[in-house]
């Protein structure tokens, strides 16, 4: 099965791909149900993707319901992307199918989980369409999934094996809209599903009704977040093409993290217990099967989130093996901050100093955004390539670290 994981930034992406996604969605500018996710994936960042994974796959979230009024500036989109190197669009809206192939005649097509399709009649119109592949809606179990295989054969199937979860129908959400006038359904979501919410009864305004105990909210909207890993041999017996990824809005750390651990998970390696242990360190929500394992628990909101006990400190760039590596870094760094080092080939390595350099070669007591600093290679790992390596902040270490300079 091929792993497919979230773009959002090019920087995500280029992790996504080091760390062993087959394939990264990301966003086109303007048409994607995550609006503020993909702030540099101009042209150029998909042409250097490219580049520098050519047999990756790059595919283009165009998943927006449209309005009319759009539809000229979709028509522009569109004629931009004819420059851009994509191996498909993912889109929900049957409208566009038109435009598309008229200005994109050969592109490859994949119907978004947001159009709903929840049967083999519904699947099989599609592929008519022109859809090589279908993500069928987020609420169908697995025999159901196999059924439709089974009517469609030579129609690719792929579900969500990973991430958030949505409280509406396969995203279908007008809360946000609602509730601050912006719409989930043109990619500005507020996420008002996770706020905390009291009941107050109607004759007695202003009397709210906690009905947790102990607790003065409700998180009746809050769904569970999703995790398959145990299931990927069901889900392959199943006749699935490609596993999904949810979360161009999260962080570089989980892109990384969440990709290595499933494909660990695919390729069976010794490491993968390790790296599936890996995604409860990641701040979720309590993970469920969710309606494909016929999970229960997918009925229970989320009251709770853990797992938030890292921060990425800081991502390596590329240089000459043995010689001091360029930082980008996300949070301030010191020489004994107890740090992890995650490398794309799987190793997770405790640094208990760091040899932090500047342009010049001098050592420094931290690291910060600016000016540029540079990372020795540690003595442990010295002749590895250590390109889109990450530091994360063990549990401890950072809080301690920073009180201290308090």
């Amino acid at each position: 099965m091929e792993l497919l994981s979230p773009g959002g930034t090019k920087e995500k992406a280029r992790l996504a791909l080091l760390y062993g996604a087959d394939a990264v969605y990301l966003g086109i500018p303007g048409f994607s149900l995550r609006a503020g996710a993909e702030p540099d994936l101009d042209h150029q960042a998909l042409r250097d993707l490219k580049k520098d994974f050519p047999q990756r796959r790059l595919y283009g979230a165009l998943n927006r319901f449209v309005l009319q009024k759009d539809m000229g500036r979709l028509k522009e989109s569109l004629q931009e992307l004819r420059a851009a190197p994509l191996d498909a669009l993912i889109v929900a809206d049957a409208g566009l199918l038109e435009p598309i192939r008229s200005i994109l005649p050969e592109i490859e097509l994949h119907l978004s989980t947001q159009a709903n399709c929840t049967n083999s009649g519904a699947a099989r119109l599609y592929h008519q369409m022109g859809f090589s592949r279908i993500v069928p809606a987020r609420e169908l179990t697995l025999p159901e999934i196999r059924e439709i295989k089974d009517a469609v054969p030579d129609l690719e199937l792929e579900v969500f094996v990973h991430g958030a979860m949505c409280m509406a129908y396969s995203g279908r959400c007008f809360l946000s809209q609602e509730m601050t006038g912006r719409s989930a359904n043109q990619g500005d979501c507020a996420h008002s599903c996770r706020w905390h919410y009291a009941v107050v009864e109607e004759q007695r305004p202003g009397e709210y009704y906690p009905v947790q105990q102990d607790q003065d909210y409700l998180a009746i909207f809050s769904a569970r977040d999703l995790m398959l890993l145990d299931a990927l041999q069901e889900i392959r017996t199943a006749g699935v093409s490609a596993i999904k990824i949810e979360g161009r809005m999260k962080s570089a750390l989980y892109a990384a993290i969440a990709t290595r651990a499933y494909r660990t998970a695919l390729d069976q390696t010794p490491d993968a217990p390790r790296w599936r242990e890996e995604l409860f360190r990641l701040p979720h929500r309590p993970y469920s099967g969710g309606f494909l394992l016929e999970d229960r628990t997918v009925h229970e909101p989320a009251r709770e989130s853990g797992g938030a006990g890292y921060r990425l400190m800081a991502i390596l760039g590329e240089a000459p093996r043995g010689e001091p590596v360029p930082l980008t870094v996300k949070n301030t760094v010191y020489r004994d901050t107890r740090t992890d080092l995650l490398l794309p080939n799987g190793s997770i390595t405790p640094l208990k100093e760091l040899d932090l350099r500047d342009s010049a070669g001098h050592l420094l007591e931290r690291a910060t955004q600016k000016p540029a600093s540079y990372l020795a290679p540690p003595a442990e790992l010295a002749g590895q390539d250590l390109r889109g390596g990450i530091l994360r902040s063990c549990a401890e270490g950072y809080p301690e670290t920073v009180a201290s300079r308090r």
